[in-house]
């Protein structure tokens, strides 16, 4: 859970101002100032599973807030994280918005994470991909992390932290439209139930509109609630689900970079070409997650966390693949491709973390 820390601009600035003049004047009168840290907010540092902060652990981590998506107005992960560093999204494309694929320093990754464990699929085309609606923040993790957390590429991962039950009431609709004939509705719900000690959240989403590629449509439904049930003053469980069905999800065949992003001799391609085949572009995909998290404080210091999801999900995709573009600069061969998939998975963490001190050591 975040915990805002108020800081006032003006007395950073106050600190900056000192240094530079504290400079200006080094030769005649030295004065030594206090360091002074300034956190915008903390955060669950899930990076190391502890309750370690950021700047006490060697991992390079690159946070996008919630409060951040919305400013930036994203619909998709992959949007959320066009300008982190050593970040390269949407591979496919920015027509291509069906999965969420990052090349991280350098590594491809293909699995990404939900709340700390691994959306798993079947190594094809059944990739699960989270709504922005759903998502809280998202963490980047650069560099390995493979000894915390499985096999994943040493270029990094990506983390998708889902909203959670709050104590406090709040309630958000929201009717958007734009676009290519966007048509979407957002709804989030959160508080305490009754004089319960059981806190719940409910976040649905409804959303249809054109493609960037003409002939093309998306489409998706979302529904995702979730409880926070006190049980004892040291035990916390939570108790989630993740539903979402899309019954088409766009295109995923790109253009050739002549004649789009680099000149071609014969002219250029409109913004919203095609060059697959409108009589064979499906792809519809269902997804459902049912996990619970329980997290025991035994002390002060020492902590157990059991992080679980089940999942199952299917896909049913007629597409073409282009072949490269021809010396013709105006001939690409076209292939057909059918799959029907579905896939079926359980995933376990069990995490206990804790200080020790001896000696110098801690």
């Amino acid at each position: 859970m975040e915990t805002p820390i108020k800081f006032h601009r003006s007395t950073l600035a106050v600190v900056v101002s000192a240094l530079i003049a504290g400079h200006a004047v080094a030769d005649e009168d030295v004065t030594q100032l206090e360091t002074m840290t300034v956190l915008g907010e903390t955060y669950r540092n899930t990076a190391t599973k502890t309750s370690l902060e950021p700047e006490e652990t060697p991992q390079a981590i690159t946070i996008i807030t919630k409060d951040e998506m919305d400013l930036r107005g994203v619909s998709t992960v992959s949007e959320a994280l066009r300008y982190s560093s050593g970040v390269n999204t949407e591979l496919r494309g920015g027509a291509v918005t069906r999965l969420d694929l990052f090349n991280i320093r350098g590594f491809i990754n293909y699995t990404n994470f939900y709340d700390g464990l691994p959306l798993l699929f079947n190594g094809w085309n059944l990739q699960p991909q989270i709504d922005a609606a759903a998502v809280e923040q998202v963490e980047v993790f650069k560099g390995p992390t493979s000894v915390l957390y499985g096999n994943i590429p040493p270029g990094g991962m990506v983390n998708i932290i889902a909203k959670t039950p709050q104590s406090e009431p709040a309630n958000t609709v929201s009717v958007s439209t734009g676009t290519n004939s966007l048509k979407e509705v957002n709804f989030d719900t959160t508080g305490q139930i009754g004089d319960s000690n059981v806190n719940y959240r409910i976040v649905g989403m409804a959303k249809q509109r054109d493609g960037q590629a003409e002939t093309s449509e998306e489409e998706r439904y979302l529904i995702a609630p979730s409880f926070d049930w006190q049980a004892t003053d040291n035990t916390l469980v939570n108790v989630n689900v993740y539903y979402q069905n899309d019954p088409s999800a766009g295109i995923y065949t790109t253009v050739p970079a002549a004649g789009s992003v680099l000149d071609n001799p014969l002219g250029s391609l409109s913004p919203d070409t095609y060059l697959g085949d409108k009589n064979w572009n499906t792809y519809e995909r269902e997804v459902l997650m049912v996990g619970y998290k329980i997290l025991h404080d035994f002390n002060n210091n020492w902590q157990f966390l059991q992080n679980a999801r089940y999942m199952t999900a299917d896909s049913y995709q007629e597409n073409t693949y282009n072949s490269p573009l021809a010396a013709d600069n105006r001939t690409i061969g076209r292939n057909a491709y059918l799959t029907d998939e579905d896939s079926t998975s359980f995933v376990i963490d069990n995490q206990l973390s804790g200080y020790v001190a001896h000696g110098n050591f801690e």
